[in-house]
């Protein structure tokens, strides 16, 4: 797991170097984190104040630029030439008004996940063994979920 941890070090501080206090909070989470295996994802949410009218798409191209950035570093060779794979970092930059959308994946990684920086609170919901039967909803009917 430290190789790994190294490796999003360095992923955060290129990204935190690059948009200093636009960064509201970054948090990581997954299965990685849970089960503490390297051959898992691990999913970072950050929070950047300014990004609502980019594209998803264009989202991704800033993610790759840093990862671009990261492949000429020391840690990332090391934790390549140690697992003989790409890190399974997944990263999703979103603006601190899209957490209201309530997201799932963004929901799961606040909800599960730990807080590197920043003050985020997700709404805590018990999800899991509710059941919604699509097939019982007609249409134009509110669901309380």
């Amino acid at each position: 797991m430290k190789e790994l941890f190294d490796v999003l070090e360095e992923y955060l501080t290129k990204m935190i170097q690059h948009y200093a206090t636009k960064i509201k909070a970054i948090v990581i989470g997954g299965s990685a984190l849970e089960s503490e295996d390297i051959n898992r994802p691990l999913f970072v949410v950050v929070v950047i104040e300014g990004v609502k009218r980019i594209s998803f798409l264009a989202r991704q191209e800033i993610i790759e630029y840093f990862i671009k950035k990261l492949e000429s570093e020391k840690v990332y060779s090391n934790y390549v030439i140690s697992t003989g794979h790409r890190p399974l970092i997944y990263s999703i930059l979103v603006d601190p008004l899209e957490l209201e959308y309530h997201i799932p994946i963004i929901s799961y990684v606040i909800s599960k996940g730990r807080v590197i920086i920043g003050d985020i609170q997700e709404k805590k919901f018990d999800y899991l063994g509710t059941v919604l039967k699509m097939g019982e909803v007609n249409k134009g009917d509110v669901v309380d979920l």
